[in-house]
């Protein structure tokens, strides 16, 4: 099983994350219901490790943030973009909340992906697309933005891979404690 850590995006950003499919030949865009704030890839693990992971997320205590998604980018260089995403706006909180998440999961003895974090939502994948046309989305939509998002959980996704595209399904949601009024 195939899993991943993620902020979950209610139906209103997805819709406006999946406007901005279109005009780069040959990229295969993430479909819209799929869009979520990546934490965490853990890749395959079997049945039993995903409890161990479910129970030591489950102890993480932290409290809810917000979170701004604005602007696009890419993973890899300009020349040779990989992969298309829209920015989350870095923040302490959001940092600390993926430190909490990858440690949780190395305690029982699962391993994350150890790239640099960044957190963001995939757009699509862009190995074989045009780079002028990357550019000129990239230009197109810098201004992306939309509205601040709270962050009041985190979930556990498993991903199987279909012949079209990955579905992803939400296995475990984990509150975050609600922030202290003063």
């Amino acid at each position: 099983m195939r899993l991943f850590v993620a902020i979950a995006l209610p139906e209103e950003i997805k819709e406006r994350i999946g406007a901005l499919r279109g005009g780069i030949p040959e990229a295969r865009w993430i479909a819209a219901e799929n869009a979520h704030v990546t934490l965490a890839f853990i890749g395959e693990v079997q049945s039993p490790m995903m409890m161990d992971i479910s129970l030591a997320l489950g102890r993480i205590k932290y409290p809810s943030f917000d979170i701004d998604i604005e602007g696009v980018g890419v993973f890899g260089s300009n020349k040779r973009p990989r992969i298309l995403w829209a920015g989350v706006r870095p923040t302490a909180a959001i940092n600390l909340l993926h430190q909490k998440i990858v440690t949780a999961i190395e305690s029982v003895g699962a391993t994350v992906d150890d790239r640099r974090f960044r957190a963001h939502i995939t757009l699509a994948r862009v190995h074989n697309s045009p780079y002028e046309r990357v550019r000129n989305f990239l230009t197109d939509h810098a201004l992306f933005k939309t509205e601040t998002l709270p962050v009041t959980s985190f979930t556990l996704f498993s991903s199987h891979l279909s012949s079209s595209s990955a579905i992803y399904q939400e296995e475990v949601s984990f509150d975050l404690l609600s922030p202290v009024s003063s």
